[in-house]
């Protein structure tokens, strides 16, 4: 039901300094099951990702994520693709500190059902040492299938164990004001695992998981379960 899952997007590793310069960038990334704040948006089964952002001249990054999407574990046998379009802007608090605001917007193409909302999001970001921890909200005024405001927060953590390396974990909790009409109650979700860097390309592994049970998911659906996800992304540039 949403975009930005755990699947790894793939930086360019500033190979070369024409490159980095190019405001135009695109990544490819396969999972072996989209989640989207733990639940599976692919009725637990392989998804294909890729996204196109362009950086503008006043700092503010524009871009475009696709991915194809399963609901039909929870009776939705028409929609098959989920298209964010996004526009977000990064800001330094200090040497240690970052942060961003972006504005998405959710969209279904063909579905339907009222799955398309807009989110709003802020991130910060501090790194103490070797660790680097995280921190994000966001906010819809009316959520998936209009359900209502919805707000929802995490943290996480990225330490990196060794060269090319990184162990990561998030932790966080969506809030919807229309719980029937979403499916479930409030829930819990995490991660963690370790993402592997080689150049253009990353490697992830992580156990994904919820507090919601089989009853309490869907009118008993598998889809808010713990499992493990694989996935790999490639960047360009």
């Amino acid at each position: 039901m949403v975009a930005a899952s755990m699947t790894p997007v793939a930086y360019a590793d500033g190979e070369a300094a024409s490159e980095s310069a190019s405001p135009i960038s695109l990544s490819l990334a396969v999972t072996s099951d989209y989640r989207f704040r733990g639940q599976s948006q692919n009725s637990r089964s392989p998804a294909f990702q890729a996204s196109l952002d362009y950086a503008t001249d006043l700092g503010v990054d524009l871009g475009v994520w696709v991915s194809n999407v399963d609901f039909s574990d929870s009776g939705d046998n028409d929609t098959y693709m989920e298209v964010d379009f996004y526009a977000s802007y990064g800001f330094t608090i200090d040497d240690a500190t970052s942060g961003a605001l972006k504005v998405t917007y959710y969209y279904y193409p063909e579905s339907p059902f009222s799955y398309d909302y807009l989110e709003g999001q802020l991130a910060l970001s501090h790194t103490l040492n070797d660790i680097t921890v995280n921190a994000e909200l966001n906010y819809s005024p009316d959520y998936f299938l209009e359900t209502d405001m919805a707000v929802a927060a995490s943290v996480g953590f990225a330490y990196p164990l060794m060269d090319k390396f990184t162990l990561s974990g998030n932790v966080g909790h969506q809030w919807i004001d229309n719980n029937a009409a979403f499916g479930t109650d409030d829930w819990l979700y995490w991660d963690l695992g370790v993402g592997i860097e080689l150049g253009r390309v990353n490697f992830d592994v992580r156990y994904v998981s919820t507090n919601l049970n089989e009853a309490e998911c869907f009118s008993g659906t598998n889809l808010c379960e713990g499992g493990v996800v694989l996935s790999a992304g490639f960047s360009i540039p």
